[in-house]
């Protein structure tokens, strides 16, 4: 892996602090900080890209329920409960 440079420029100064108030906490450098910040970043991106995975596993839990026995063949507004909870 190479390594390359990159320079911030214009960064808000709250900003500036919390990344350097982070970076004492954790016991890093600003820069090596930074680098841990933008590699979690990517990697929460990355997961958040996979949402074609997720429609396909939530098709798959539809089927899965659809293909479930009818338990209580009543119409919905016949099944609703009472004011005590219990199924009327």
């Amino acid at each position: 892996m190479t390594e390359a440079t990159l320079l911030i420029k214009k960064m808000p100064s709250d900003l500036k602090d919390w990344l350097a108030a982070e970076a004492l906490r954790n016991r890093r450098s600003m820069n090596k900080e930074t680098i841990r910040l933008l590699e979690e970043a990517r990697t929460l991106r990355d997961k958040a890209g996979k949402s074609t995975r997720d429609s396909q596993s939530i098709a798959g839990i539809l089927q899965a329920m659809h293909a479930l026995p009818v338990l209580d063949p009543r119409p919905m507004n016949e099944s609703l409960y009472d004011s005590s909870g219990l199924p009327q």
